[in-house]
């Protein structure tokens, strides 16, 4: 009887180490998931950060063109030739009217903003065409070059 004892004792420490090393791969399983459902929180929080204000910005932006393309519309209706209706136009936009064009950036978050420019059409009856409305950065984007990362040469004067 000494026997099985002995042996059911070296059994029950096995399955002991077994039953451990499950435990600590659950452990370490649940850790790593956890990290990763919380970076993509944060991810998910800053996607929405940026579609909201780009929709802000975007919203900022259909009002300056419905405020140019009401301005066109009056130019035309108000004046009979192009320099009369340029004239009129350029005087009600002020600032904004540039090289034939009305131009604005709205400012966003993070360096960035939404660049507008609106071509107005004063020959016909006064449409808009949307020459550029993109995302812009505002300010220089410095890549970090402080880490010495290979460059793909062999430097054989090393050897």
């Amino acid at each position: 009887m000494a026997k099985q004892e002995s042996g059911f004792k070296a059994n029950i420490g096995s399955s002991s180490l077994i039953l451990i090393f499950i435990v600590m791969c659950l452990v370490t399983f649940g850790m790593l998931s956890l990290t990763s459902a919380k970076s993509d929180l944060s991810l998910a929080n800053r996607n929405a950060d940026a579609v909201t204000e780009y929709y802000r910005a975007d919203t900022e932006g259909e009002a300056f063109y419905r405020m140019v393309a009401g301005e066109v519309k009056t130019a035309c209706a108000n004046a009979s030739g192009h320099e009369e209706r340029l004239a009129l136009l350029e005087k009600a936009l002020g600032e904004y009217y540039r090289d034939g064009a009305a131009v604005t950036e709205v400012a966003m978050e993070r360096a960035q903003a939404l660049h507008i420019e609106l071509e107005p059409d004063l020959d016909g009856e006064g449409s808009v065409r949307v020459a550029k409305w993109n995302v812009i950065q505002t300010e220089d984007y410095e890549i970090d070059d402080s880490m010495p990362v290979w460059g793909g040469t062999v430097d054989t004067e090393q050897k």
